[in-house]
């Protein structure tokens, strides 16, 4: 293997062992100690079980029952220390496992939005997960390390005991016998097996390896979609009315059933290919076995070494031959896992594309926050036209602003901004006359109660989606709740704020209306000075609608909210109305002084107004 690629894999693997290390201390010991102890009780139990068997030999049967106790006795001791460390392993490896998932979603909650929606950051993180699901995360790193230690260690301790072997001299049989046991025959003749058992094992080992690293890669993919399959329709059952009523049952089974072909293809391939490899380990094995058996039995025929000694050599040297497999085995199991150990450390360390701001932002208690665009344009990653151009407002302090306009006329992308979800590719945004870079991010966004248009709700309960991150108070959920118009809803679910929604993982099963009111209640309940509403009523009924518009008003007393919507009239409700069209602000007034303009809201606002007459 070059050795370039071998410090690579091994710079990898050690900068994991220390992130174990400094998120729990006592693993990485523990390991150790495991590893001595496995050690000694190998080593202590050849070296007791020779002094037996020449003790038996000798006729020496009080020493050889002495010796047997001694023996038994190591073997239940160190059997129960392993036994024991073994069982906290367990519980470490499932820690283990789970880390793995907690640093890859810790640093994707870091990122900035505009990154994380990129689509290949999202399978990014899936490839990562799959690829430790299916080959070992740092469970399996720690695993494969503490196998190589222990197999230098026990290589070093074999590698003394047969030299000591090679150095013994024979003391009977013919010259020619005499001189094929002497040491520096003995030393020419193992050394040759050893180099050619290390070889040959290098050898078929990377070959195999090498060949399920290129399945490895192939095999992801499939994995990827086998899991959206499985995970996104035929365990989503809210996908089943689509499937019923567009009969899509062959077309998803007739694909369900060509991946499973292509994992069918992929394991019926590796394991032919493991068991090519475990076939040729045990072929070198077995010529090993042999050539340094016939060397022990020479030994002990020309008086080198004795009968219980033999024992305790052809343990060493069998030990020795393991550890190198194991030694080769773990490099090489190593060397498949860095491919995406290496991918999942430079995860880590990516960086945002935001600027790092400091400044504190001012904790105003009459919520006064002037909020203003300047020459703002916006352009997409990887799109070649602007969702925003140039756009120039400032945002009334504690009024109701409506944003309006046609699909893909720039509302959401305005917003986003306003959040600092994304960052202006031209032009600047500014609080109190302060460009928002500037500010720390996580103190800027506590600025803003938002709802989005695609908000999201989570299987926990009814008082954690409503709190969210900002502490739980009840009296404050009831009277966000009430506000939203969903309390009554709440109060007749079985545990009122402490139901679990989302029928998923067995709670209650909302209306769509019912969890837009919920997600309404986070907002309120933020209590933020700037109160966004992105398509707020979008699922709701007429009645429902008009009860959100009535109570809009109290919803938002002395706050600055902004309104987005289709719905031209929920606009009569607003002081400030924004109009957008292809990128930039093409109108802005009240309700009535836009009607009057005849302008964009004007004909927006007609369009609509006909269906209701």
């Amino acid at each position: 293997m070059d050795r370039k690629k071998i410090v690579l894999i091994h710079k990898t693997g050690l900068r994991l062992l220390q992130m174990v290390h400094k998120e729990d201390s006592s693993i990485l010991p523990l390991h150790l100690l495991e590893i001595v102890l496995s050690v000694v009780q190998a080593y202590a139990a050849l070296f007791i079980t020779a002094d037996f068997v020449d003790a038996l030999i000798g006729g020496q049967y009080e020493r050889a029952v002495r010796l047997a106790l001694v023996l038994l006795s190591v073997e239940l001791a160190f059997g129960l220390a392993g036994s024991a460390l073994r069982r906290k392993f367990r519980g470490m490896e499932t820690r283990m496992w789970l880390l793995f998932y907690v640093w890859i979603r810790k640093k994707a909650f870091a990122l900035d939005y505009e990154r994380l929606e990129n689509p290949e950051v999202a399978q990014k993180i899936l490839f990562l997960e799959r690829t430790s699901e299916i080959y070992g995360g740092l469970g399996t790193v720690i695993y494969h390390y503490c196998q190589i230690l222990c197999a230098l260690i026990k290589m070093g301790t074999s590698a003394f005991m047969v030299g000591y072997l090679c150095m013994a001299r024979p003391v009977r049989g013919s010259a020619f016998w005499q001189a094929v046991t002497s040491p520096v025959c003995s030393f020419v003749l193992f050394g040759g097996a050893l180099f050619g058992m290390v070889a040959f094992s290098f050898y078929f080992t990377g070959f195999f390896v090498k060949k399920r690293m290129e399945m490895f890669r192939k095999h992801t993919g499939v994995e990827e979609k086998i899991s959206y399959l499985s995970k996104n329709i035929f365990m989503n059952y809210q996908a089943g009315k689509v499937i019923r009523i567009f009969g899509m049952e062959k077309m998803l089974l007739k694909n369900s059933r060509a991946e499973n072909k292509k994992v069918y293809n992929f394991f019926k391939e590796s394991c032919s290919n493991d068991l090519k490899q475990g076939m040729g380990d045990t072929v070198i094995s077995s010529v090993y076995a042999w050539l340094t058996y016939l060397f022990l039995i020479l030994k002990v025929a020309v008086g080198a070494v004795t009968l219980g000694a033999f024992t305790k050599y052809a343990g060493a040297m069998a030990k020795f031959a393991l550890a190198c497999a194991e030694l080769i085995g773990s490099q090489m199991q190593l060397q498949q896992m860095a491919t995406y150990m290496t991918e999942f450390l430079d995860f880590l360390n990516w960086e945002s594309a935001h600027t790092v701001g400091t400044v504190p932002v001012e904790k105003r208690d009459d919520g006064e926050y002037e909020l203003a665009f300047e020459d703002v344009s916006f352009v997409y990653p990887g799109s070649g036209q602007p969702a925003l151009r140039h756009v120039d407002c400032k945002l009334g302090l504690k009024k109701k602003m409506a944003v309006v306009g046609k699909n893909g006329a720039g509302k959401t992308t305005f917003i986003k901004l306003l959040c600092r979800l994304y960052e202006p590719t031209e032009g600047r945004i500014t609080l109190n006359g302060v460009d928002i870079r500037k500010y720390d991010e996580e103190e800027y966004r506590d600025l803003f109660g938002v709802v989005f248009q695609d908000f999201k709700l989570f299987s926990f309960t009814v008082g954690e989606n409503v709190a969210a991150g900002y502490g739980r108070s009840e009296e404050k959920i009831w009277e966000a709740l009430r506000k939203a118009g969903v309390e009554e809803v709440v109060r007749e679910l079985p545990q009122k704020t402490d139901t679990l929604i989302l029928k998923g993982r067995g709670g209650v099963d909302l209306s769509g209306g019912e969890i837009q009111k919920l997600a309404l209640a986070r907002a309120l309940y933020k209590d933020a000075p700037v109160v966004i509403l992105d398509e707020p009523t979008a699922a709701l009924d007429p009645v429902s609608e008009a009860a959100v518009y009535e109570s809009f008003g109290q919803m938002v007393k002395d706050k600055t909210s902004i309104y987005i919507s289709h719905r031209m009239s929920s606009c009569r409700f607003c002081d400030d109305i924004l109009v957008f069209e292809e990128g930039g602000i093409v109108e802005r007034g009240s309700h009535e002084a836009l009607l009057a303009r005849a302008g964009e809201y004007a004909r927006l606002w007609e369009a609509q107004a006909k269906y209701y007459v």
